[in-house]
């Protein structure tokens, strides 16, 4: 992969990406730029500080990632609601079911990363089970071999409706 230097300073590698040298970057090779991002300017770490560090911040992470599609998953019943309630034709049907497939994918992958006996976060873990249980009792409520009636009595139950 060659570099070209420019006179402002700047290399362009490759014709795709420019580089604008300020002086505290090494102009030579595309090589020496990396040998300068890399190098650390921070103190040098204990090795079970940094190991710690990456563990709470993918947590921190994992958390956030895990809220984020709970609260989506809390989102779908507003949508049952305006879509399905009064009028659960085909298509919406067939919506609902491509909905549900795609929260239970990444419920599915969520509860791989929460599931093991050692993950630290029991209520995020939790929370995972709880809502893709939420999600497979959708499922049956709206596409399962429920006659209606026994549908309408559990939405009146679910919303308090007489």
């Amino acid at each position: 992969m060659g570099a070209k230097h420019e006179g402002d300073g700047a290399v362009e590698l490759d014709g795709r990406l420019r580089i604008a040298s300020r002086g505290h970057l090494p102009p030579k090779t595309f090589q020496s730029i990396l040998e300068c991002m890399a190098t650390t300017t921070a103190p040098a770490m204990e090795s079970a500080d940094l190991a710690g560090g990456i563990s709470k911040r993918a947590l921190r992470l994992l958390r956030a990632q895990v809220e984020d599609w709970h609260d989506v998953c809390r989102r779908l019943s507003d949508w049952e609601d305006q879509h399905l309630l009064d009028h659960p034709g085909p298509e919406r049907l067939a919506e609902h079911v491509r909905l549900l497939d795609e929260l239970e994918r990444v419920g599915t992958w969520l509860s791989l990363a929460t599931g093991t006996s050692d993950f630290p976060d029991r209520p995020t873990a939790e929370l995972v089970g709880m809502t893709l249980q939420d999600l497979k009792d959708a499922r049956a409520l709206w596409h399962g071999n429920m006659t209606r009636g026994r549908r309408e009595e559990i939405l009146r139950a679910v919303f308090n409706e007489p």
